[in-house]
């Protein structure tokens, strides 16, 4: 398959479901796959790392706008927006990144990207923080009011 193609089927699947997220990253890494932002090799640790994710941050799925596609032999260049959501739609976090992701005999082998984390972390605990405010019974009703003096 097109290195492309295949980049572009990986992050269609993050949108779907959690399941499918998993999914795709079981399929798409094998046990020496590289992903250098994060420091993990192979799919059990990848996948590790999502449901650590889905722990804290009641991540369930992402949806990726991609910007931009470019293809040099077995090597995909993207732009794009990964939208963090939780189950109920939520999002934690929106952010514009740029990856890059290697394939050889149809396999990932090595991905990096490249974003700004301070903005990245700043949007996320905004969104974290939404995200337990609307677990406070009446908060998410707008029932809570501020007490009288």
């Amino acid at each position: 398959m097109d290195p492309g193609k295949q980049a572009t089927e990986f992050f269609a699947r993050w949108g779907v479901s959690h399941e499918q997220m998993l999914a795709a990253f079981r399929e798409e890494f094998g046990p020496g796959t590289v992903w250098d932002q994060r420091r993990i090799t192979g799919p059990n640790r990848a996948v590790l790392f999502l449901k650590l994710c889905r722990a804290a941050l009641g991540l369930v799925t992402i949806d990726v706008e991609i910007l931009k596609l470019a293809v040099d032999g077995d090597t995909v260049l993207t732009e794009r927006i990964d939208t963090l959501r939780r189950a109920d739609g939520s999002i934690i976090s929106a952010a514009p990144l740029a990856g890059v992701l290697t394939y050889r005999d149809g396999q990932l082998v090595y991905w990096r990207e490249y974003f700004d984390a301070g903005t990245f972390v700043s949007k996320t605990l905004v969104g974290l923080v939404s995200g337990l405010v609307r677990q406070v019974p009446g908060v998410a009703r707008g029932g809570v009011r501020p007490a009288s003096s």
